[in-house]
């Protein structure tokens, strides 16, 4: 009887072992599908790594270095034609204009060929000077105000300390003397809405460009542009 128990019991496990191999065999292929996938993320994982790594130590040329304002505000300048290609950056104030912005566009400038002279009308600071790491004794040494070579080919520049310095410059006479030696010539006047001499400085410069916030702002500094015949690239307000 008990070899009959047996017989029987290795029967029943025998019909039922078809079913159980194909259970056995989805099993399998589901846990092969896992490994499979958890290889290949593993193999992908350091090649995405490699790939941000090969992204982020890409040179990229000046210009796709600078903020949106600065490449725009290059454009602009850079397709003005004619020869006296004077223009005026207006502010008014200097969180409107800072000196990265008039600094940024004439290395830009001089990057591309052209020769650029940058005047600076903050005599507040003197911010250009010191942008460019001007020696102070190469500046208090000049006898003559001139413009002064910057570290940049092709760039050169007028420091706010000559305002101060010699109080009876003209800037209408340094912007024409200066057209028919560079290219470009951009005055950097960050305070113009409040400066004194402000409508002297819109007459001075062929195009403009104003840098405020208001409204009201905008409208001053485009009615003393018009009034110095100062011609606006930009029909509307930059800010930065």
């Amino acid at each position: 009887m008990s070899d009959t128990v047996i017989s029987t019991s290795l029967t029943g496990w025998a019909e039922n072992l078809p079913g159980s191999l194909y259970l056995y065999t989805a099993v399998g292929g589901f846990l092969l599908v896992i490994l499979a996938v958890a290889l290949w993320l593993l193999i992908r994982k350091p090649k995405s790594q490699a790939n941000v790594s090969s992204k982020n130590t890409t040179t990229l040329s000046p210009l796709e270095h600078l903020p949106v304002s600065v490449s725009a505000i290059y454009d602009k300048i850079a397709s003005v034609g004619g020869v006296n290609k004077s223009i005026l950056l207006a502010g008014a104030g200097l969180e409107q204009l800072p000196v990265t912005i008039p600094v940024g566009t004439a290395v830009q400038l001089a990057q591309a060929g052209k020769k650029v002279l940058l005047i600076d009308l903050d005599t507040r600071r003197n911010a250009a000077a010191k942008v460019f790491d001007l020696n102070e004794s190469v500046v208090k040494n000049c006898a003559r105000p001139k413009p002064l070579p910057s570290s940049v080919d092709n760039l050169s520049l007028w420091p706010a300390e000559f305002f101060v310095r010699f109080g009876q410059m003209n800037l209408r006479t340094v912007v024409q003397s200066a057209a028919e030696h560079f290219e470009f010539i951009l005055i950097y006047a960050p305070y113009l809405d409040g400066h004194p001499d402000r409508k002297l400085i819109a007459s001075c410069a062929r195009y403009g460009l104003i840098f405020c916030k208001t409204t009201q702002q905008f409208e001053r500094l485009q009615k003393l542009l018009a009034q110095g015949e100062c011609r606006l690239l930009e029909q509307k307000a930059i800010s930065c």
